[in-house]
């Protein structure tokens, strides 16, 4: 039998989408003897591609893809191909779903057989980088004559290639997607210019799906990263302000991917970039979906949404009771120890950012109508727009509600207690806020009483991956965290996210894990931190970095292109790897102190850039700040150092009668990881 084998260029083959696939056929015989490709028996379609073969017309659901020596199948391989619509592996479509596709100028598709896909025409135009840094739509791409007589070059010193750029965006996955790349309008080949690096954007926020949404800040006409000679990609799904939804996300990544495979080629690396929610898309795609990202840059980092919120719920019910005669007493002082931020702008800014999302009709997209949103009243199947009811496919259900399960609890959280035994507080305003602060019911009501969550949808939610557990490949995929302070700014995104992602990616002997480097500069506020950018931060010669980190891991045969399937670098390996002068970077006063050492013990770094936290490492959560639904003990007034009357002894146990968090030992529920690649 002829030595051949056929094998898929990139993915899976039981996720193949969109009726087509890239594949390989190898073997020694290849060159030597004829062989026909075929599914199922019938002569299959294909298109000479740079990895291999193009092969059409898949079926929906399974097909095996053969390669055929005299009428007798010398190799196959076994595939299931899923609409272009999705879904793959993140659930049934959500339903109801709102299009946005005409806010990007595009086309319904005609042959769409459901409105609810939000199907568009894929558009391709072409655009012209000018010299004075502009950008210019080209009419008629392919007559040169036309082109500007500014067009820049893809490099200002010694730079041919005209800087032009093929910009084509469409709907894959119920997404707007929106590639770019350097490329030449009268090329055979595409992209010859592209340098392999498949650079994917993550946009940030946290919204309450049920849209296919829009673009948050990433830029695809990033004169630079193109002029590197990435080709970008991103997509209305990859932006977290659409959906709080990282299974969807690494969905959409994937389809996406494999269109890039099969229009252009196949990617040397596929790099993600994005910040905050952007950040929180590459921790759990690597996670979750190890395989998808080759790299990650993450910028003002959180973990997850899913242990930031309970944190972010805090804010809602400290601002109350701030505005009760009692609270009101607090000093910004006090409120800034009880709130554990740097300053109690903090919770400021999350009421004014994402606290609405702890409400089912206040947090909704603009696209979603209003006779579509939920009331209890008049609308009560209409949608809700929390973080957990965009999850329908992901959590359980609540019982007595019927609505999807809350994972926030707050029984037994101290509030106050760190600013109590500094003394900042005294034992009665300890007592009074305590007994006071209430919780948030599940239509974003604040009643009396704390809120607790059902231990097994707590469980769920740790088991399936919503909580940044280090898991997958967060240990190994080379990562390049950028920290933008402003602990003191009317900001969300505080300092001690970094570390508390640190302290969960530790290895089993406490060592970091070697895979992730954390560059700290000045920040500002909210605008600043969201662009991504400060003083010489710059993104693009991040993702530059990372490419020559992986390509040093490939050269080592422990890289994305080299190693084995479930091979993975070891520390000592990603250690070695580095390029020259990658570590830790801190920058104080205009001067960059870098060492692996820089942010441990008391030095300039820690001095400048003090790390700070939320209201429940206040409450003595840990800096992992990793468990949602604590441990508890029995409320002990010798526990705060600070002396107790035998009155507000007994009142402590009254305020709370099934005791205290037990941060010493691991959450209720707080379980490890299913597995990886899930599917819903």
């Amino acid at each position: 039998m002829a030595d051949l084998h056929v094998a898929l260029v990139r993915g899976r083959e039981d996720m193949v989408t969109g009726g087509n696939v890239v594949v390989a056929v190898s073997g020694l015989d290849a060159d030597v003897v004829d062989w026909t490709v075929a599914i199922d028996g019938t002569v299959a379609e294909v298109a000479v591609h740079p990895d291999g073969l193009l092969v059409n017309g898949l079926a929906e659901g399974p097909s095996t893809v053969e390669v055929v020596v005299d009428g007798q199948v010398v190799s196959s391989v076994e595939v299931i191909n899923h609409p272009i619509t999705g879904p793959v592996f993140s659930g049934p479509h959500v339903m109801p779903f709102f299009c946005t596709f005409e806010d990007f100028g595009l086309e319904p598709a005609s042959d769409s057989v459901d409105s609810s896909d939000c199907s568009a025409v894929t558009e391709v135009t072409w655009w012209a980088h000018h010299q004075d840094g502009t950008w210019s739509e080209l009419v008629d791409p392919t007559d040169r004559t036309t082109w500007p007589v500014d067009l820049a070059v893809t490099h200002e010193t010694g730079g041919t290639t005209p800087f032009v750029v093929r910009r084509e965006r469409g709907t894959i996955n119920r997404a707007v997607y929106d590639l770019t790349v350097v490329d030449d309008p009268v090329s055979e080949a595409r992209a010859p210019m592209w340098n392999g690096v498949l650079h994917y954007l993550f946009g940030g926020g946290c919204g309450s799906g049920r849209t296919q949404g829009s673009i948050m800040g990433s830029d695809v006409l990033n004169a630079a990263a193109l002029a590197n000679g990435n080709l970008l990609a991103t997509s209305t799904l990859n932006t977290f302000n659409t959906a709080c939804d990282d299974v969807l996300s690494a969905e959409t990544l994937m389809m996406v991917t494999e269109h890039v495979v099969e229009t252009v080629r196949d990617p040397r690396y596929v790099i993600g970039q994005g910040g905050s929610g952007g950040a929180i898309q590459q921790y759990l795609i690597n996670q979750n979906y190890p395989g998808l990202l080759d790299a990650s840059n993450t910028l003002v980092s959180y973990p997850d949404a899913f242990t930031v919120s309970p944190g972010v719920s805090d804010c809602g019910l400290l601002n109350r009771y701030y505005g009760t005669p009692e609270g009101s007493a607090f000093t910004a002082e006090q409120r800034t120890a009880v709130n554990g931020h740097g300053t109690p702008l903090f919770c400021a800014a999350w009421a004014a950012t994402f606290l609405p999302l702890a409400s089912p009709t206040v947090g909704c997209h603009s696209s979603i109508p209003a006779e579509a949103i939920y009331d209890p009243n008049e609308n009560p199947t209409g949608v809700r727009c929390t973080l957990q009811d965009s999850l329908a496919n992901l959590l359980p259900r609540s019982a007595d509600t019927g609505h999807v399960a809350s994972h926030v609890d707050n029984v037994g959280i101290e509030y106050g207690r760190d600013a109590l035994v500094a003394s900042v507080i005294s034992v009665d305003q300890f007592l009074e806020l305590n007994e006071r602060i209430g919780s948030y019911q599940p239509d974003g009501e604040i009643l009396d009483g704390r809120r607790a969550a059902d231990p097994a949808v707590v469980e769920h939610v740790y088991a399936t991956g919503r909580v940044n557990q280090g898991g997958g490949s967060n240990r190994t995929v080379p990562t390049i965290d950028n920290d933008l302070y402003s602990d003191f700014a009317f900001d969300i995104h505080d300092r001690f996210r970094t570390f508390s992602i640190r302290e969960r990616h530790r290895l089993a002997n406490s060592e970091t894990a070697g895979n992730r480097v954390i560059w700290t500069q000045p920040g500002g506020n909210l605008l600043v931190s969201l662009g991504g950018t400060q003083n010489d931060l710059d993104p693009v010669a991040a993702v530059a970095t990372l490419a020559e980190w992986l390509e040093a891991l490939d050269e080592a045969g422990v890289g994305p292109t080299t190693r084995g399937d479930g091979v993975a670098p070891t520390r000592d390996q990603l250690l070695a790897a580095r390029p020259d002068g990658l570590a830790d970077d801190c920058l104080v006063d205009g001067t960059h102190v870098v060492g692996d050492e820089v942010y441990d013990g008391e030095n300039a770094c820690t001095a400048t850039y003090p790390v700070h936290g939320d209201p429940r490492t206040a409450a003595g959560a840990p800096l992992a700040n990793d468990i949602l639904k604590c441990a508890l003990r029995p409320a002990d007034a010798s526990a705060y150092g600070v002396p107790f009357t035998a009155e507000q002894a007994d009142r402590l146990t009254q305020v709370f009668p099934d005791g205290v968090c037990d941060w010493t030992v691991p959450g209720i529920g707080q379980i490890p990881l299913r597995g990886t690649w899930l599917r819903y």
